[in-house]
């Protein structure tokens, strides 16, 4: 059984201090998109991702800022929030539901959160990402070159259409809970729907297992990660999953390619005016990825080695 892994990440960072003097500067509330701007995270030298200790010298604080997918639903604005609040929201237990809940509101997921609740949900993953970021040694490049592209078979857990364009004469099995209707892919990608409670069927046999940030939302990411086979290179994936990674990489997954913001004032406007995606990257939201400890020469592909086995198991109750 896998742990829920957003509560593992706030230990993590409450345990080396970070909670204790950070503030909420700015939430900002787009179409597709959430930002949360937090102040008073300390700034470590020597930060390295997944083994920040609390042992490095502090060198100040410094204003950061983390992206969340934006669910639909009717915005609810809310006055002086706090961190606690916020990393309370994106922690309850209350989401944790079995894998063939409902979810009315689109996604990945399996929730059976309210439009309101899905939103505080967004809120809080957004500043736990902010508070993550000083943590992390984001590298920069396509994470997609880390991958070996003589697959057989994909699964992604929502529609991620840059899987299509990556491999060629592939089988690629998309996990959503909405109709996606018919999915254009280029000639030689076959391309099969499923829904979340066929999490297990769609994902056995393959090679590759894309997961988006989105699940940490909706709920249902760690049913997710148990359903993939055990030798499938897991890539969690999107601006949502750019949390602190030990926990993530504890769980299974070997790559988790997030998002940096550069901007906060551009990126903050184009969140306000609906952006998403490429308008994003084009405003200050830079692609980044940290790996797993093993093996990431492009030229011979990330496969999934990692010695001493890992949470994920072979099967789950779907």
């Amino acid at each position: 059984m896998i742990e829920p892994i957003l509560p593992a990440v706030v230990d993590r960072l409450r345990s080396i201090g970070t909670l204790e003097a950070a503030t909420v500067e700015d939430v900002t509330i787009g179409d597709a998109a959430v930002m949360v701007e937090v102040g008073g995270v300390a700034a470590r030298s020597g930060a390295k991702a997944r083994a920040a200790t609390g042992s490095e010298a502090t060198r100040g604080s410094q204003p950061t800022a983390g992206l969340a997918h934006r669910p639909s639903g009717p915005t609810r604005p809310e006055d002086d929030l706090d961190i606690d609040t916020l990393v309370g929201w994106a922690t309850r237990t209350s989401r944790e539901s079995s894998i063939d809940g409902q979810d009315r509101h689109g996604g990945a997921g399996d929730g059976a959160t309210s439009a309101d609740g899905l939103l505080e949900n967004a809120l809080g993953v957004a500043a736990i990402n902010a508070l993550s970021a000083p943590y992390i040694d984001w590298q920069t490049g396509d994470p997609m070159a880390l991958l070996d592209p003589s697959v057989d078979t994909i699964a992604t857990v929502g529609l991620f259409r840059p899987a299509f364009r990556k491999f060629d004469d592939v089988d690629v099995r998309v996990i959503e809970r909405t109709d996606v209707g018919s999915v254009t892919a280029p000639a030689g990608v076959r391309v099969a729907t499923f829904q979340p409670d066929a999490a297990s069927a769609a994902m056995a046999g393959a090679d590759v297992v894309f997961v988006t940030g989105s699940t940490f939302v909706y709920g249902g990411l760690e049913r997710y990660l148990a359903a993939a086979p055990a030798a499938a290179t897991v890539v969690l994936i999107g601006a949502t999953a750019s949390v602190l990674p030990d926990p993530v990489f504890d769980a299974g997954v070997d790559v988790v390619a997030g998002a940096s913001v550069a901007d906060r004032a551009r990126v903050r406007e184009a969140v306000a005016s609906g952006a998403c995606g490429t308008d994003l990257h084009d405003a200050g939201v830079r692609k980044v990825y940290v790996a797993a400890d093993r093996s990431t020469d492009p030229s011979q592909g990330l496969t999934h080695t990692r010695s001493g086995g890992s949470n994920r198991d072979e099967t789950t109750d779907d």
